[in-house]
This record gives C-alpha cells, structure tokens and sequence, in this order.
C-alpha cells in the first residue's frame, strides 16, 4: 500500500507541475499573469527539494544551473553601482525563485510523453487566443468583452502585444508534430494564426512568425513551402490595409521628408529605436564591466539622453527594445557574455546530443531559436511575464536532451 500510495504521489506532483508550466502562458491573461502559476512552481520546487527528489548530479539539472550562474553572476555584478539598487537585487531574487521553478519543470518534463503533452496543449491554446481574436475582429470584442484596442486585435490580453508574440513563439512546439504528419493542416494553421499575430499590430511579433514559419518549413515538401510563403505574402498584405497600427507606420516611413539622412529615415522606420540604442551605447561605454544595474534601464536613462531627447517627455523608456542592447546595458559586458555563452552551450549541447534526443528537443530548440535571433526587438528578458515562457522552452530543451551518458555515450557531460 506504502508503495502504491508513493507512486501516485509522485505521479500526482509531476502532473501538477507540468499543469502549473502549461499555466504560465495560459494564465497571462488573467489575475496575476504569470505570478500564480510561478509562486505555484517554487511551492512544487520547494516541496520536491525537501522530499530529495531532486537530483542535483544529473544532466538536465547542472546544465539548468550552469544556465542561471551565467545569467545571474553579472546581475549581482551589478547590484553595488546600479542606478536602481533594490530593482536590481528584486531581479537577483526573482532570478532564484525561477532556477527552483525551472528544477520543478525538468521534473515535470522529464519523459516525452510529458512534453508531448505540453505540446498538444499549446496547440490547443493557439488556436483558442486566434479564435478569441477573430471573434473580436468581426464583432468588435472577444469572448470577455475585451474591445478591440485602437485597432490591435489583442485578444484575451488587455493593454499589451502579448498576444501575437506567444503565438508566434510558441507555434514551433505547438505545431512541430503537425508539419511532420499533417502539413497540409499545419499550412492551415499559419494562415489562421498568422493574421491574427499580424492583426496585433506588432512588427516584432510578425517578425517572429516568420522566423517560426522558417523553422517548419524544414519538414515541407517544395509545393507545400510555397503554399506556406504565399500564405504569409497574403497576411502581410492583407494586414498592411486592415490594421491600422501597420497602416500608420507605413505612412510615417512614407511622410519622411525628403531631405532627411540615413540614420533619420531608419530611426522613423524603427519607431526611434536608434535614438534608443544611441544612448543605451552611452550607458555601455560609461559602464562597460557593470552596467547601469539589472531592470534600471528607465532610471538610466534619464542621465544618458540628451535634453532634447523625444523619451524625457513624450513617453518612458523601460528598456532598449533588444535583448542583448538591454543585458549589455544593464550588466555590462559580464551580462552579454554571460548571455552568449548561455546560448553556446545550449547550441552545443543540442548538437552533441543523441539523434533521437535532438529529435525530441528540437521544437523547444527552435523556440528558442528565434528568441535569441538578434536582428529584431525583443522584450527584456528580465520580466515576471517574458522570463518565463523563455524558461518553459529552456525546461523543455533541456529534458528532452536528456542524459548524454545514457543516449549517446560518447557526448560530453557538461
């Protein structure tokens, strides 16, 4: 009886803890956001470290901590000359309540049938948001009475682009299955979802659809590749005439006055992001080892622009609208390296791994993929509803890859 009962309170917490992984995405739009589920993982993470079912020695849970020392070793770096000392500390807290959450997620999606579980239902989340968005694009609001916002088809999230984003991110593991067994309805899939990510209004997140529709498009025959390409030429044209947030800017890259240089003409084209990293590389080259401290990028600032900065008055600056812009920024040249060395390790990892281990880890690797792309905006990584998704996707690569010395003997433990 003792037996039966252990057996299924293990079944049971990981079965929880999977759910509450699931949650971080599928409660963003609701009370609390992210931080429900996130306070619900570091009880589960708290409860399997007492119980010693944590294997610290194994494969996925070292790589977890090589992970969050390169990230966090530059935040405490940052801490004693930051502009905002307590927000950089608070980052520095969060950033170990997350490497609990993340230890409670390796557990959670440990077998294949978990992940395969946790890909069908990002399936099904897709395709329930784009559906809430087609229901407020042709009645006006969606199934909770969110109206449309300014002409942004947002969906279920209120007063952000959230929506178009975790599409777009998410749709490499939610539809991986899909373009290998049923590409014609993966194909269906893109245009349905698709619109709607371009309804958002976001150039970010159209930017990011593409980049998923590339990574599937391995999977497709050539016919099926042009169907894919065609359907996007089709939402993107579609998009430019019926969204006024992408009709707007089009019409400000075409007012640009005549006489205006290069760097002007691209700065309006980026929505002044240019000015932005202008004097993000101020705050780089005045603080190269340490930054200006993790999440004080807005107080920063105000210290770097020039008076006549158009972000001093017109609108507030909470980071530099890059990834690797912002980390640098912030933790200096520690953080970046830091940041591309997490990066390098995953890559390398994924590659010396067991050919059916990287089968298994390739929809989370190509997630991830186009996070870190880096010709694009991105949102700071340090945040209660970005860090999150990022750590899912991690949590995934990361079980899915396994134990090298079970899979493939010859890879290296690291």
């Amino acid at each position: 009886m003792s037996i039966s009962n252990s057996l299924a309170t293990r079944l049971s917490a990981e079965t929880l803890v999977r759910f509450f992984g699931l949650m971080l995405i599928a409660w963003q739009p609701f009370w609390s956001g992210a931080r429900l589920p996130t306070f619900l993982l570091l009880l589960s993470g708290l409860w399997l470290l007492g119980r010693k079912r944590i294997d610290f020695s194994a494969t996925p849970a070292r790589r977890l901590g090589t992970i969050f020392l390169l990230l966090g070793i530059p935040v405490l770096l940052s801490v004693p000359t930051s502009f905002e000392p307590v927000r950089s500390l608070f980052v520095l807290a969060v950033l170990g309540i997350f490497y609990l959450c993340g230890l409670a997620l390796l557990q959670g999606l440990r077998q294949d049938a978990d992940r395969d579980w946790l890909q069908r239902w990002l399936l099904i989340l897709i395709v329930a948001w784009s559906l809430d968005g087609y229901i407020q694009f042709l009645f006006g609001r969606d199934l909770l009475g969110h109206p449309i916002d300014s002409g942004r088809i947002l969906g279920p999230f209120v007063g952000n682009l959230h929506l178009g984003l975790f599409i777009a991110v998410l749709l490499p593991v939610a539809a991986w299955g899909l373009a290998k067994t049923r590409p014609l309805l993966l194909l269906g899939l893109i245009a349905f979802a698709g619109f709607i990510v371009a309804m958002s209004g976001s150039r970010s997140s159209i930017l990011l659809l593409l980049l998923a529709v590339a990574t599937l498009l391995i999977h497709l025959n050539k016919r099926q590749r042009l169907l894919a390409l065609l359907a996007v030429l089709s939402i993107s044209a579609s998009t430019a005439y019926l969204s006024p947030a992408i009709s707007q800017r089009i019409q400000a890259v075409m007012q640009t006055p005549r006489d205006a240089g290069l760097y002007d003409r691209l700065n309006i084209a980026l929505s002044h992001r240019l000015t932005i990293w202008h004097n993000a590389a101020a705050m780089i080259a005045d603080r190269p080892l340490t930054g200006v401290g993790a999440s004080a990028f807005s107080e920063a600032y105000k210290h770097y622009a020039p008076p006549d900065d158009m972000f001093l008055t017109q609108q507030k600056v909470y980071h530099a609208e890059q990834m690797y812009v912002s980390v640098t920024a912030e933790s200096g040249i520690p953080g970046l390296a830091g940041l591309l060395a997490a990066v390098a390790f995953c890559l390398r990892w994924f590659r010396r791994a067991a050919p059916e281990r990287r089968r298994q880890a390739a929809p989370f690797a190509a997630a991830l993929a186009i996070i870190a792309f880096p010709l694009q905006s991105q949102p700071v990584l340090y945040t209660i509803w970005w860090f999150p998704v990022v750590l899912l996707l991690l949590c995934g690569l990361l079980a899915a890859l396994g134990e090298p010395s079970k899979d493939n003997p010859t890879a290296s433990q690291s």
